[in-house]
């Protein structure tokens, strides 16, 4: 891939750039963010009176890994010890205005995962695509706003992704544990990093990575592995009015749909994660017996079918498929960023609970017109997965069809 040059137009797509690094700087130095931010808060605090074990064995509800329970321990103890005989209340979230700097600190692995994602978009795609994610509001709210780390685990799959296509594999199995060390959502991909190695050495490199990089679960997993095993691997997310759940919670409202709608959406919450899992792993399938898609497009399709099936889901999760997007089809993540982006940003000001400092208090699903929004955002992930895949399984039948001497079928390139 040539390398960009700083004449002419990327100047331009630098200076948009820099205006969409401004904005996520301006909202997270003055917004509070969602009640995402009072949990880390709660977590914080329990690792830094507990320990990390003990918050583990007496708290289901903290599913994150050890790394970052230790990161919101020393948040805790630079911003809110002050606090630290008080009882954080979720119910009246009162202390918004004394936790703005844990807040801020809370932020702070969301921004360096897009400042990473910034660069891997103008080194390895285009300026045009770092311009183009820079503005997308979805990353822009979920870094700056949110108040979780979810943007850090999204741009370590993306360099995962770019390393392995660069055949630097303990370097990729490397950053997909760095990703599972923020989040374990990444999980729903393993199928696609473990079927994508051609060759022995190839895969061992890439699995020596990937353990070297899983070193930090393992003090904590020798005294509560089944505390932590509870904790993240059987935890769900929410069943809100997301995809397809969003028509069968809705069906629910109707008397003579929801005999027949209750049953399928008890089977669906159950068998959900095995679809995705499926689905996925019909991806690695495809590219390693049929089409020879590349990891970042493998990983683009994969995290749109995550979002497609998905029984669960968390509005900051749609950073995920964000970076992979915009690598892989730039008009799929525009379309995918600003859709998703209209449908958080709205369910944000919806739970607006205040204003000095903005705070936004989630309850139970999505309300108003808001799951409207989000089916036509969750449509056009199904859309890009439908499309790639179509293409994919259509590339053999093609390269098999040319005839020698003729022109060689090529993969597609990153969009610029």
């Amino acid at each position: 891939m040539e390398r960009k040059t700083w004449s002419g137009a990327p100047w331009l797509w630098l200076a948009l750039g820099v205006l969409g690094v401004a904005v996520r700087l301006g909202l997270w130095w003055g917004t509070f963010g969602s009640n995402d931010s009072y949990i880390w808060a709660i977590h914080g605090q329990r690792v830094f009176q507990l320990g990390l074990t003990r918050t583990y064995e007496l708290f289901s509800d903290f599913n994150h890994p050890p790394l970052m329970g230790l990161y919101a321990r020393w948040a805790w103890s630079v911003t809110g010890e002050l606090l630290a005989n008080n009882t954080l209340n979720l119910e009246t979230v009162g202390n918004a205005g004394e936790l703005m700097g844990f807040a801020r600190l809370m932020k702070l692995p969301g921004l360096l995962g897009e400042a990473l994602v910034l660069w891997a978009l103008w080194r390895f795609a285009s300026p045009r695509a770092f311009a183009a994610y820079a503005l997308l509001p979805a990353p822009i709210l979920v870094s700056s706003y949110h108040g979780n780390t979810d943007c850090l685990y999204a741009a370590f799959v993306l360099l995962a992704a770019l390393m392995f296509d660069q055949r630097r594999y303990f370097l990729s199995g490397l950053l997909w544990s760095a990703a599972l060390n923020v989040k374990l959502l990444p999980l729903a991909l393993l199928p696609i990093v473990l079927l994508a190695p051609r060759d022995w050495r190839a895969f061992l490199r890439l699995v020596a990575g990937g353990v070297l990089g899983l070193l930090p679960f393992l003090p904590p997993a020798l005294t509560v592995a089944a505390s932590m095993y509870r904790n993240m691997l059987t935890y769900n997310s929410r069943p809100d009015n997301w995809g397809l759940m969003a028509f069968l919670n809705l069906s629910l409202e109707i008397p003579n749909l929801s005999p027949f709608f209750w049953p399928v959406r008890t089977w669906f919450l159950e068998a959900g994660r095995y679809l995705v899992l499926g689905s996925i792993t019909a991806v690695a399938l495809l590219s390693r017996f049929r089409s020879g898609m590349t990891m970042a497009q493998q990983a683009a399709v994969g995290s749109a079918l995550f979002f497609v099936l998905a029984p669960g889901f968390g509005v900051q999760y749609v950073v995920l498929a964000a970076p992979l997007l915009c690598f892989v089809d730039l008009r799929a993540g525009l379309r995918w960023g600003w859709a998703s982006g209209l449908f958080i940003g709205l369910v944000y000001w919806i739970y607006l609970r205040t204003l000095s400092p903005p705070l936004s208090y989630f309850t139970v699903f999505f309300p108003g017109p808001a799951p409207v929004v989000g089916i036509l955002a969750w449509a056009v992930l199904g859309h890009f997965a439908w499309t790639h895949l179509w293409t994919a399984w259509r590339r053999r039948e093609v390269s098999l069809s040319v005839q020698p001497g003729s022109e060689a079928v090529t993969a597609p390139r990153p969009a610029a």
